[in-house]
């Protein structure tokens, strides 16, 4: 039988690989819908290659979410990471899920417009960057290291989702949905 540890190893692994590749095609799309560094040939690859990148991370998060609840130690979300991590995932999948909304219903014509292609891209990258700063966590709590330990990112203290994240996440979900709304209505 394989243990939850294991099988959380992998679907974080997974997890994180396809966010982090989400991540870099959407700063692609982006930089190539403006037509900048001679990538406007390649937008419709770029954006595809985000948008299924995009949709298998939000396939393997629950199972990284579920995997790792039963491999921690403890009865299960009783530490302030843990809590942080619940958190940011959650934000990540919310913006994920818009993302990949409008991206369904407008087609690939979102990178045609100002807007659309701004929000897009950072809506895209936030969600790729909260899923790593979720896997930060995770390795400051299992081994207390962390890549981005040299940013000195405050996990002593541990709020349990600062402010400034909280209207940032919020900002940029309402701007996602009201793009929605308003190119549905044209």
């Amino acid at each position: 039988m394989v243990s939850a540890g294991t099988l959380h190893v992998v679907s974080t692994e997974l997890t994180v690989g396809s966010f982090a590749m989400a991540g870099a095609a959407f700063l692609l799309a982006g930089i190539a819908s403006h037509g900048w560094l001679g990538l406007k040939p390649r937008l419709s690859m770029v954006d595809a290659v985000a948008h299924f990148a995009l949709a298998f991370g939000l396939l393997a998060l629950p199972f990284a979410i579920i995997t790792g609840i039963q491999s921690s130690p403890g009865d299960g979300i009783d530490h302030p990471l843990l809590i942080n991590k619940m958190l940011l995932a959650s934000a990540s999948f919310g913006l994920a899920i818009g993302v990949l909304m409008v991206r369904r219903e407008r087609g690939i014509a979102i990178w045609n417009e100002a807007a659309g292609r701004r929000w897009q891209s950072i809506g895209g990258m936030a969600a790729s960057g909260l899923i790593l700063l979720t896997a930060s966590i995770g390795g400051t709590f299992t081994r207390g290291e962390s890549l981005l330990d040299l940013f000195q990112l405050p996990y002593g203290n541990v709020p349990l989702m600062p402010m400034w994240l909280s209207a940032a996440v919020i900002v940029v979900a309402a701007v996602n949905l009201g793009l929605r709304r308003r190119l549905s209505e044209a």
